[in-house]
């Protein structure tokens, strides 16, 4: 069974709340590329014209849009799909808790849902 998850601007859980950084468009993208990989995901399409990255590993697939603001303010936000028997929410939760973390190690958080 899939389960959906999603983060967005007007979400009442923080961790799915849209999160901002201080940083550009193709700054966030690279960092983000290079979570994903780290993660063992798989690249599946990349394109600039929607600013949206697909990726999968064997039970989770993932679109990431990458939206920038202004020239130092982007926003990423997520469209998982998980298939595992139990605690599929759980694995989403996890795989985007720790792409902020990793993102926010290298970039400055400037906050979450700021355009609700």
């Amino acid at each position: 069974m899939a389960t959906i998850v999603e983060t967005k601007e007007n979400e009442s859980i923080m961790l799915l709340q849209t999160h901002y950084y201080k940083a550009s468009y193709e700054e966030i993208k690279e960092i983000y590329k290079k979570i994903i990989v780290e993660l063992g995901h798989n690249i599946l399409s990349e394109n600039d014209d929607y600013s949206e990255i697909f990726s999968e590993n064997v039970h989770l697939t993932c679109t990431a849009k990458i939206i920038q603001q202004t020239p130092k303010e982007t926003s990423i936000d997520f469209y998982i799909s998980s298939e595992y028997l139990f605690g599929s929410s759980k694995k989403a939760y996890k795989f985007i808790n720790t792409v902020y973390k990793k993102i926010e190690s290298v970039y400055e958080l400037k906050g979450l849902g700021l355009h609700q």
